[in-house]
């Protein structure tokens, strides 16, 4: 399969540097793409081009976005519901129509920078040692206020029917499998997913860098056929 890789938030296509070999040694063809766009939509459009470019209804492609990037793959998906044939999301999941990403990060000069690490719960930070903290600074992308704060919207039912994978991270995964089954609100996307699973890895929100070959192992397992009943 094709693999799209979208970034979130304060990242560039350089996150998945680790995750990417993993996947091709499983023999996927992988593009990690960059973000780009001063509105929400205008990076939705991006990754729209991106399937535009790459999918067709005879070959689509799985997409997959961490974190903010989430309900980015969705709304992509929304608009293009024939060229993905999976959405995969990292510590994440698309909320509801109408909501955001995250409108309460501050905007600093025009721009919402990386937060001082000291804002983040425990469980975001998991894994996150000095070293790795002090790269992502190095390498961190301010985002556009609106990206964070304009809302999500979709369209097309057809999105449901695409199957979707969520590695989740910070909440185990049976804790997010009870919310979906609960319909908490916030889960209201996946709970009309009509093929769902959720996988878990013990790290923090960021597994392309604390855990990156686990990352890519559930990656490829996310990805591998459906086993067929014996005849």
């Amino acid at each position: 399969m094709h693999v799209i890789l979208v970034p979130g938030f304060w990242l560039d296509a350089s996150a998945w540097d680790e995750v990417v070999p993993v996947l091709r040694a499983a023999g996927h063809s992988v593009q990690a793409v960059t973000r780009v766009g001063d509105t929400l939509d205008e990076q939705v459009a991006g990754i729209v081009a991106v399937l535009d470019d790459v999918a067709t209804p005879d070959e689509p492609v799985v997409l997959a976005g961490h974190s903010g990037a989430g309900p980015m793959v969705l709304m992509a998906a929304d608009q293009r519901p024939a060229l993905v044939a999976r959405l995969l999301y990292v510590d994440t999941f698309p909320g509801p129509d109408g909501a955001s990403i995250n409108d309460e990060l501050p905007a600093v000069d025009g721009v919402v920078p990386l937060p001082s690490w000291d804002v983040w719960e425990p469980a975001t930070v998991r894994g996150m040692t000095p070293e790795l903290r002090q790269a992502f600074e190095r390498r961190a992308v301010p985002e556009p206020p609106a990206v964070t704060t304009d809302p999500f919207h979709y369209a097309d039912p057809a999105r449901h029917r695409i199957p979707a994978t969520v590695v989740s991270c910070e909440v185990p995964a049976a804790d997010l499998a009870a919310m979906v089954a609960e319909h908490h609100a916030w889960t209201t996307e996946l709970v009309a997913v009509e093929d769902l699973t959720i996988l878990g890895l013990e790290t923090g929100h960021w597994p392309m860098f604390t855990a990156p070959e686990q990352l890519g192992a559930l990656v490829v397992q996310a990805l591998a056929p459906e086993p067929t009943a014996a005849p």
